[in-house]
């Protein structure tokens, strides 16, 4: 996927994350997880599983890995 980003969590865990005002229908099929148009939230995703928090910081990709870390962890599970 485009416009995402990777980053290590404390215990180690590679996440990749995404605006999901990015999406296209291709990504949305991949995760068998229809996009919220109309509350775009910031998506999770790792090899523990996937979650989902809203709404999107606007700055979200100028944030520390420490920030996204604290986002992460009040983000909801999707899987």
């Amino acid at each position: 996927m485009e416009h995402g980003r990777l980053f290590v969590d404390s215990t180690g865990v590679e996440w990749e994350v995404y605006d999901e005002s990015q999406w296209t229908i291709a990504w949305a099929l991949d995760w068998e997880y229809p996009p919220q148009t109309d509350n775009p939230g910031l998506l999770f995703d790792s090899a523990l599983g996937r979650r989902r928090i809203f709404p999107c910081p606007t700055n979200w990709q100028a944030l520390s890995d420490a920030e996204l870390a604290v986002l992460l962890q009040r983000a909801r599970s999707l899987t």
